[in-house]
């Protein structure tokens, strides 16, 4: 019967790995992370510990309970908590309220927080949370809705954590890339040069304020994002050959020192092949073109 609980909760995580791993906004993940690992252990309350590598202390990040808001901990001996993070270890306890010195010396249950909240801690299970042999968070839950933690319990917990933990890295690699990709953008908006960015079908992706003014009359920035690039900027339009060779070639850029400047960079995915195409002209070459049509860039 307990061997039919576990491969019963190992295909729910891995239903609900497979939603963790497509969410990318980290607060968004840390709340569907307690709610999942809540769900799995059929339990009242769960947390999760966040440890601030700063101050060396662990934050709850999200706590699934009644009205309970920010815990901070220390990272020793003092709290159950504390104590996994410390020893990197899983606690399953039944008694929280009771003696606690066969686990450590020091080890207590802080009811205060129990107290202030009207609530009742009868069990815990803990489990380290671990990303690349580094303790970043421990798991917390609280009051199994039937009966006691069991080692089943544990062994959910940890597959689980495992999961989560490859889910917040992602999440927190991709908030990261996010914030670049931000302050990149932010600083190409106020430069002087053109700059437009386009896919590998050539369709605009992005423009900055300074390429905004030569879109034809009428076509807003909404309406050109998403069309060709040829259609919204015809008089770059010789520049077609140049920008299918550097696709078709997988170059990192292309550049030309001409009467008309350009250069053309390139962003690759994770298996280094092209996928958008930055052009780059310098300060007053789109007002040429534009005004001079004979004088376009040509192949």
């Amino acid at each position: 019967m307990e061997n039919l609980k576990i491969i019963e909760s190992l295909e729910k995580t891995i239903i609900l790995g497979e939603e963790l791993l497509t969410t990318f906004d980290v607060e968004d993940l840390l709340r569907r992370v307690v709610k999942s690992v809540k769900t799995l252990l059929n339990a009242e309350g769960a947390t999760l510990y966040l440890i601030d590598p700063l101050e060396k202390l662990m934050i709850s990040q999200v706590i699934l309970s009644n009205k309970v808001e920010e815990i901070i901990l220390n990272i020793d001996n003092t709290s159950v908590a504390g104590y996994t993070a410390l020893h990197r270890t899983s606690l399953c306890i039944k008694d929280v309220y009771g003696d606690l010195s066969y686990i450590h010396p020091d080890l207590r249950f802080n009811r205060s927080i129990d107290e202030a909240h009207h609530f009742r801690t009868r069990n815990i299970i803990t489990y380290p949370l671990v990303l690349k042999n580094e303790v970043v968070g421990v798991f917390q839950v609280v009051n199994k809705r039937e009966g006691d933690f069991c080692p089943a319990d544990q062994l959910v917990l940890k597959n689980f954590s495992v999961i989560s933990g490859i889910a917040i890295s992602n999440a927190r690699l991709m908030e990261q890339v996010n914030e670049e990709r931000s302050k990149t953008l932010d600083i190409v908006e106020h430069i002087s040069d053109e700059v437009m960015i386009i896919d590998r079908e050539g369709k605009l992706a992005y423009f900055n304020r300074k390429t905004r003014e030569y879109l034809p009359p009428g076509v807003s920035v909404e309406e050109a994002q998403g069309r060709q690039w040829t259609e919204m900027f015809p008089f770059i339009k010789g520049l077609q050959h140049e920008v299918r060779k550097v696709i078709d070639n997988n170059l990192d850029k292309a550049f030309s020192g001409g009467k008309i400047p350009y250069l053309i960079l390139t962003m690759k995915n994770n298996r280094n092949v092209v996928e958008k195409i930055i052009l780059i002209f310098t300060s007053g070459s789109l007002k040429k073109l534009s005004q001079n049509l004979p004088d376009t860039v040509s192949d």
